[in-house]
């Protein structure tokens, strides 16, 4: 008799650990975007090339880099247009860092999509610490846009 109550109690102690719990990498059960860096901030198509214009609005010289070549400057209120051209690949489309020039301010990027021209603008500013701190610009595969 007590073998059948300590295997019972084995059973429901397995069977409650095996029960499905959500995962953090889970869409919420409100069905509505919750905070946080893995939503997308902007949205682009993936069938055309894509065209990043990054504007520095820090106040401070930046430094950028583009897939396949070095860091790049991008000096005090300049503007700088990056074309992504889009291929066949299923993974990501493009990873572009964006960095204060040793890497001592944390920065914000604010994204404006023109659909039509398929455009994405960046406005990068500086951030307060306490709030977002962007790193980097990646687009996925399906044209989603993060920050980093």
């Amino acid at each position: 008799m007590k073998s059948k109550i300590i295997a019972t109690a084995a059973m429901l102690a397995a069977l409650g650990c095996l029960h499905p719990h959500p995962a953090l990498s889970q869409p919420a059960t409100s069905g509505g975007p919750q905070p946080g860096f893995w939503q997308p901030r902007a949205q682009v198509d993936t069938t055309r090339n894509i065209t990043l214009r990054l504007l520095n609005e820090t106040g401070l010289n930046l430094e950028y880099g583009e897939s396949g070549v070095g860091l790049s400057s991008l000096p005090v209120g300049a503007s700088k247009n990056i074309t992504v051209s889009v291929s066949s690949r299923t993974a990501d489309i493009a990873n572009i860092p964006i960095n204060v020039k040793g890497g001592t301010t944390t920065l914000k990027y604010d994204y404006s999509v023109d659909s039509k021209t398929n455009l994405v603008t960046v406005r990068i500013t500086t951030s307060d610490g306490r709030s977002r701190q962007d790193r980097s610009v990646y687009i996925d595969e399906k044209g989603r846009i993060y920050s980093f």
